[in-house]
């Protein structure tokens, strides 16, 4: 073994990169585990996340008679729930789903 003395202080150097290669290891093997269930989480970004989120209707006439809704601080324009002609401003709404073909939001009244 090696020992080295540095300000009368014997170190023993062998142990001392065992035991730092064993703690690199350990938070290495902590990394991979925690990576690794990252992945099987569902999706938190992007529109399909939007479902299920409230928001409140900032303006009520648009084009094709849509509204426009802020959610998350964003503004959508947003399709009327069915049997609504017009929302009111300052309408709290929920996410029910997105139209495929352009991304505009479905919204119905939450339940207060």
């Amino acid at each position: 073994m090696m020992n080295a003395n540095l300000f009368g202080i014997t170190l023993d150097i062998v142990p001392l990169a065992i035991t730092a290669g064993a703690i690199l290891v350990v938070l290495a093997l902590i990394q991979l585990y925690l990576g690794l269930r990252a992945q099987g989480r569902p999706k938190v970004t992007g529109e399909e996340a939007m479902i299920g989120e409230t928001g409140i209707i900032r303006k009520t006439s648009g084009f094709r008679k849509r509204s426009i809704v802020e959610i998350r601080g964003e503004l959508w324009w947003c399709v009327h729930p069915k049997g609504e002609d017009r929302l009111e401003k300052g309408t709290t709404v929920e996410i029910v789903g997105i139209e495929d073909d352009s991304l505009i939001l479905e919204v119905k009244r939450s339940q207060e």
